[in-house]
């Protein structure tokens, strides 16, 4: 998995429930309303042996002709972001918050999970010949 599926994930998601044009990276020409995705921030850690945790943090935002509805759309992207799949799997959003700045409807969602490096095949065993002698 890595951070631009989950991105396009949720791009997808906006774009199936409002219909608007969402953005990712070229955002010339926006018309209103519509969505821009940006992943703020990613990380990637070890936590045991060779289980990791990985975190994404993105902002989603809203433009609109009219200021009124951001309210109401700021609500509906919390039922809307708490769950994306990929590939059959389900990534639930976390830490969930909004606020509007210089007119602009600006909502953070987390998606973090757990992976499972594979097992590095490693050094077998070779086979050992062992010769015994009698007196």
């Amino acid at each position: 998995m890595d951070a631009d599926r989950l991105r396009h994930a949720v791009m997808n998601k906006l774009k199936d429930t409002f219909g608007w044009k969402v953005y990712g990276k070229n955002r010339q020409g926006l018309t209103e309303p519509c969505f821009i995705v940006l992943l703020l921030n990613a990380e990637h850690g070890r936590i045991q042996g060779r289980r990791y945790g990985q975190n994404h943090y993105f902002n989603v935002h809203y433009f609109s002709a009219t200021n009124e509805d951001f309210i109401s759309v700021a609500s509906h992207l919390l039922d809307v972001l708490e769950w994306v799949e990929i590939d059959g799997m389900k990534f639930r959003g976390s830490g969930m918050n909004f606020e509007v700045i210089d007119d602009v409807l600006h909502f953070f969602v987390d998606y973090n999970y757990h992976v499972m490096r594979a097992k590095d095949p490693g050094i077998k065993m070779n086979q050992m010949k062992q010769e015994g002698r009698l007196k």
